[in-house]
């Protein structure tokens, strides 16, 4: 860390150089910051936590280098410090010609306007923003991902309007014979999404505090608005369930079949069931620990048409897991290489885009409300909020054994 840390004066500076491929995007050629400090003991301390931050910028930046945006960059540098800028201002047309016959005249006066400074370019700010997002991983890539989108569509701050927003989310609307239009939920996302990033350049001064340009538009809203409660997971029929859990059975992915019948039985969600740990499960019931909401950390009874599938699961388990020998993904989620395989299963039985395995807790919803089970009831055994103030707010919650009469009127067809 020493090496990172330089002395003026009486005052310690956290320093960092800045590999000279990355030095157009981000900027500069070396990170520098004062640390506020005489002592180099403390110095070192808080330039630790600085240096991590600039070094994963430069990664970030790796993956955002843009040749054409980093000839611009390198042009305004010299335009800048030149002591002839008129000079330079002639040599930069030249290589605009030159970007607009390889790239077409919009590309060509983007290039000019970034390098002559006329106008801003997002690509540095992106970096920076990314840089300091700390929600979810997943949440992170996806934002990273819908904003660059929009980084590279514009380009530079100044392109960014109301109206060319607009005019964008338009496009993203449409669909055309190579693609298919996003979805409104979707576009609700990647405004919310890109807004987030304009708000950034706000707080530190690099676009205008009075405009927003990034609304969802109106035909977006509609759009929304027909789809809710319309649009969703459906419900499977029992028999339905039956199938795939058939299929998967004769298919000899156990894994995905024993996935499907504690499903069943249970109403709980995908990744509750793929989180589930032996240690976890007792003779009678099921206690997830580890949901997506406060509501759904719960016990479940077992229902007895999978008492001795659970029995069995706990003695096979190799990984300490129920459903032993998944695999993780990048965002340390056991769920998401089998729900996959559920998707090409119900694809390849023909089942519509509108039935995922969620439709399975749907499955056993409508069924505990068929049968006569109180909401309330259904809520404590899935692990939903209780619907009426008095319940959710002062009730303990349905004891394991009327929870177990209620699981108990689940039938499927045989």
């Amino acid at each position: 860390m020493a090496a990172n840390i330089e002395r003026r004066g009486n005052t310690w500076f956290a320093t960092l150089h800045v590999p000279k491929d990355v030095q157009p995007i981000l900027g500069k050629s070396k990170f520098f910051e004062t640390l506020k400090t005489t002592d180099k003991r403390i110095a070192e301390t808080r330039a630790a936590p600085l240096v991590a931050q600039w070094k994963a910028r430069i990664a970030a930046a790796r993956g955002q280098s843009d040749p054409y945006i980093d000839s611009a960059l390198q042009w305004k540098r010299d335009h800048d410090t030149n002591p002839a800028p008129d000079v330079v201002r002639s040599f930069i047309e030249d290589e605009a010609r030159k970007v607009a016959q390889a790239k077409g005249s919009e590309a060509g006066a983007t290039f000019y306007a970034i390098a002559t400074g006329a106008q801003t370019p997002m690509s540095t700010l992106y970096t920076d923003w990314a840089a300091q997002l700390t929600l979810a991983p997943k949440t992170i890539d996806q934002m990273k991902k819908d904003v660059k989108a929009m980084v590279d569509h514009f380009r530079t701050i100044e392109r960014v309007t109301s109206a060319s927003v607009r005019e964008w989310i338009r496009d993203l609307m449409q669909d055309t014979p190579t693609k298919q239009g996003y979805s409104a939920s979707s576009i609700k996302r990647i405004v919310g999404f890109c807004r987030n990033f304009w708000c950034y350049l706000q707080e530190h001064e690099k676009a205008s505090q009075d405009t927003q340009p990034f609304m969802v538009p109106a035909a977006a809203k509609k759009a929304a608005a027909k789809t809710t409660g319309a649009k969703g997971w459906i419900p499977f029929l029992p028999a339905e369930v039956v199938k795939l859990w058939r299929e998967a059975t004769a298919r000899d992915d156990h894994e995905l079949a024993d996935l499907i019948h504690l499903g069943m039985y249970t109403g709980a969600r995908i990744e509750e069931l793929c989180s589930l740990k032996v240690e976890h499960c007792d003779d009678s019931a099921l206690h997830i620990v580890d949901a997506k909401t406060h509501a759904g950390i719960r016990t479940v009874p077992i229902h007895s048409a999978i008492t001795a599938k659970v029995k069995a699961l706990k003695d096979a388990s190799k990984d300490g897991y129920l459903i032993s020998g998944l695999t993780f993904n990048k965002y340390d989620d056991r769920s998401n290489a089998v729900g996959k395989r559920f998707g090409r299963l119900k694809q390849a039985l023909g089942f519509p885009a509108g039935k995922v395995f969620h439709s399975i807790r749907k499955t056993v919803v409508t069924q505990l409300e068929n049968a006569g089970v109180s909401e309330n009831l259904a809520a404590d055994i899935v692990g939903h909020e209780k619907p009426r103030i008095t319940y959710g707010l002062y009730s303990g919650g349905h004891d394991l054994a009327t929870m177990r009469e209620a699981l108990e009127k689940l039938t499927y067809p045989t």
